[in-house]
């Protein structure tokens, strides 16, 4: 089968590109990885809340404060704009966004990218299938690499995409 857009990358972007072209009536394909934690605070604006239409039991907190602390131990409270913003699971969040383009009529796929190669049909991504580890390709038209801040997709594709010296977290 021969894909409109495949997307690399099931985190929130990725998910919610998938979802948004599958309503739109475009074969999408979804690769992720996934079972992995991300080193990220989960943390979304009441506005985004309602724009994604993000279900209460996805919100396990809300919080009003920012603290922000220097490496002196100084700290500063600074008032959440809008009241709130709710925190998130990223673990049990970006699977629900998985699901919720999955059953918008995204292909779901798991495994690690690997490559794109070219033809005259034009791109394929090359991955290898999470279950398997067989190599297994999935013909598009257009790719979306929504794989992050180190994207194995730009490294691939995009001049100078392998040149990011560092991109540090920290999670607690």
């Amino acid at each position: 089968m021969r894909y409109d857009v495949v997307v690399v990358g099931g985190g929130p972007s990725g998910a919610t590109a998938a979802e948004d072209l599958a309503r739109a009536g475009r074969r999408v394909a979804m690769l992720d990885r996934a079972g992995r934690i991300k080193p990220c605070g989960g943390a979304i604006p009441p506005r985004l809340i309602d724009d994604f239409h993000i279900p209460e039991s996805q919100i396990v907190a809300k919080i009003g404060t920012a603290r922000m602390i220097s490496p002196t131990q100084r700290s500063v409270d600074i008032p959440i704009e809008n009241g709130f913003v709710g925190m998130v699971d990223r673990e049990h969040f970006d699977e629900f966004l998985r699901v919720r383009a999955n059953e918008a009529g995204a292909d779901r796929f798991t495994g690690t990218f690997l490559r794109i190669e070219r033809d005259e049909n034009g791109p394929t991504i090359v991955y290898r299938d999470k279950v398997s580890r067989e190599e297994k390709r999935l013909e598009t038209k257009l790719i979306i690499g929504a794989d992050g801040a180190r994207s194995d997709v730009a490294r691939a594709e995009v001049p100078g995409g392998d040149t990011i010296p560092y991109v540090i977290a920290y999670h607690e």
